[in-house]
Formats: C-alpha cells, structure tokens, sequence
C-alpha cells in the first residue's frame, strides 16, 4: 500500500514540477529566439488617447488603419523598419 506519508514523496512532487518549469522554460526560450529573428513590420499605430502607445506589427497599411481607425490613431512607417539592415542579396545558382 502507497502512502504519501514517505520523507520523499514531496521531495519528489517538487522536483517533477521543478522539472516541468524547466522544460517549458527551454521551450519558451527557442520560441524567442526564433521570433527576435524576424524583421520589423514595416507599420506602426498610434493607439491615440492620453498616453498614445504605439502598435509596430503591422504588414500593409490597410491593416494599421483599420486598428488605428477603431481607437481614434493613426498610422505611421516605422521608423525600425525603415532603419533596419537590409540582407544580403541572394546569389543565384549555377
């Protein structure tokens, strides 16, 4: 018969959760690293009201428009876009 009175049972409860975190942590991590890899979108929206947040994840114009519109903004390019490294032009193949 188990029992969950055993010195080691919550020992060993902590360290599968500890374990878990971990994962999802080294999970989380290659997510990041991934998306930190992708280039500014190119429109960003002023979300308006008194702090006027900006919104930079916007892929054409229409798309800004449309969110700013909503909440009174407006649309401008964005100025990371505009200033980013371009990469290098590809080589073709012989």
């Amino acid at each position: 018969m188990a029992s969950d009175h055993h010195p080691l049972v919550p020992a060993l409860k902590v360290a599968i959760a500890f374990g878990l975190v971990a994962g999802a942590g080294v999970l989380d991590a290659r997510t990041t690293a991934t998306a930190q890899g992708r280039p500014p979108a190119p429109w960003c929206a002023n979300l308006g009201g008194r702090d006027g947040g900006w919104d930079c994840g916007y892929y054409n114009f229409e798309q800004c428009m449309a969110t700013a519109r909503g909440l009174g903004g407006s649309c401008a390019p964005n100025p990371s876009y505009i200033y980013a490294p371009k990469p290098a032009p590809r080589r073709a193949r012989r």
